[in-house]
């Protein structure tokens, strides 16, 4: 593995971490971890960003690998957008955080990452380490 993968698959463990302190942890707490959740996630979708492009600027890319990078892209920007952002801004101080509403967004969001973080590991992270990420 790239050390750049290794460190995106730690950012991915340290996330599903945040995910089970929030469902044990109540008020302030839980919106502590939720700000770090989001700055956690918020840095790794910049790392990523940061790291495809580079990869996507490289002289051996081939078109495939780029198409398929620029995909991946455009699909994190609209997670980060339509989800996530409004997620945190929806959950940001302590009297919106402890009832069934909340719950059940969470467990929303977090199936949604979780899912991402699969398909990133299992699917794209491979085609990343071929270009020496």
């Amino acid at each position: 593995m790239g050390a750049t993968v290794d460190s995106f698959k730690t950012t991915h463990q340290a996330a599903v971490s945040l995910f089970e302190q929030i469902g044990s942890a109540s008020g302030q707490q839980r919106v502590e971890i939720l700000n770090s959740l989001k700055e956690t996630l918020l840095a790794h979708i910049g790392e990523e960003n940061s790291a495809i492009q580079e990869a996507m600027e490289k002289p051996d890319s081939d078109a495939s690998f780029k198409s398929y990078a620029q995909n991946f892209l455009e699909e994190l920007g609209n997670i980060a957008q339509a989800a996530l952002l409004p997620f945190f801004d929806k959950y940001s101080s302590s009297d919106t955080v402890d009832n069934n509403e909340f719950m059940a967004d969470f467990s929303g969001i977090k199936g949604a990452i979780s899912d991402r973080i699969a398909f990133e590991e299992e699917k794209f992270y491979p085609e990343l380490e071929k270009h020496g990420y």
